[in-house]
């Protein structure tokens, strides 16, 4: 084998070596691959009980109303308790509800909110769409999660949350509500 043959062998195989290690410099645990990816709009909270895609939807009467999916990992049945909403600057909103409990049983994801869902859980004045609020939900044996949810104006890609009369509003996606 000539010394030219051997000299383009030699530094192909380091070439070849070299991108291997070092392309595996920008990984390790916390590589982006290896992270939660989160999608949607509403924030997340994961634990005990996870509280999933929590965010408020604005209404028409300047109410908004609570939407998110939470998800019981606890091996007994739980309620909601109560639901406490601040402005990140401490200011208390007030919060109404047709029922002010709702069952979570064991291993079940319940969603709050929905069309179908009575009105759900609304600060009746204070939330305003584009900035976040502080949301506090107690639970009867589980720890309490507070989690800073988006509050998003109504538009079509929410028209199945609950608006402030109970129903989704008609007008908003052009089709009716469910």
């Amino acid at each position: 084998m000539s010394t030219v043959r051997r000299r383009r062998l030699a530094a192909t195989a380091l070439a070849v070596t070299a991108t291997l290690t070092l392309g595996g410099c920008g990984t390790g645990f916390n590589a982006q691959t290896n992270q939660v990816y989160q999608p949607a709009v509403g924030a997340n909270h994961r634990g005990e009980m996870d509280v999933l895609g929590t965010l408020f939807v604005m209404n028409e009467d300047k109410s908004a109303t609570l939407s998110a999916g939470i998800a019981n990992n606890t091996e007994s049945d739980q309620t909601l308790s109560s639901i406490a909403v601040t402005t990140l600057d401490g200011k208390t909103l007030p919060v109404r509800s047709a029922k002010m409990s709702l069952p979570l049983p064991a291993g079940d994801l319940t969603t709050v909110g929905g069309a179908s869902d009575a009105g759900g859980f609304q600060v009746a004045d204070g939330a305003t769409a584009g900035l976040y609020v502080r949301v506090t939900l107690t639970f009867s044996d589980a720890a309490p999660v507070t989690i800073q949810a988006p509050v998003v104006a109504r538009t079509p890609e929410y028209a199945k949350v609950a608006g402030s009369d109970g129903l989704a509003p008609s007008d908003v996606s052009g089709e009716g509500s469910e």
